[in-house]
């Protein structure tokens, strides 16, 4: 037989690990006063301290983990926005490049692959929003 461990999404791991914290605080609070005032801390008392120590550092690592997915999430966006922008500023550049062409009466250079990008409609139309939500969050 074997045993496999399936990790749980985060905020299920988090909710229970903060129903586990509350419940070692409840049993503390309960234990409250009955011992003397100098007498040694009884095992039971120090496997909770243990366990409240090991759930702190749980609630850490969790939290770290939230922070980390956050900054891959954004990384992820900002990744393809600046895809978005070079494409778009390259294309720029390149339709700048051709109008100064044909000023100067010279045939026009071949479409790059920048300026194809930008005439697929369905392409142009993701990049203008994803141009467009960068720059709502940018201002």
């Amino acid at each position: 037989m074997s045993i496999s461990y399936q990790s749980l999404d985060l905020e299920t791991e988090s909710l229970i690990t903060s129903l586990i914290l509350q419940d070692i605080e409840e049993i503390q609070d309960a234990q409250k006063g009955k011992g003397r005032a100098h007498a040694p801390i009884a095992d039971d008392q120090l496997a909770l301290q243990d366990q409240l120590t090991a759930i702190m550092a749980h609630i850490t690592l969790l939290e770290d983990i939230r922070i980390a997915k956050s900054l891959d999430d954004a990384l992820r966006l900002d990744e393809h926005c600046l895809q978005t922008l070079s494409i778009v500023n390259q294309a720029k550049i390149e339709d700048h490049d051709a109008a100064l062409a044909l000023q100067r009466g010279e045939p026009l250079p071949p479409r790059s692959a920048s300026q194809r990008l930008l005439e697929d409609p369905a392409v142009f139309a993701s990049l203008f929003v994803t141009y467009l939500l960068y720059d709502v969050f940018l201002t």
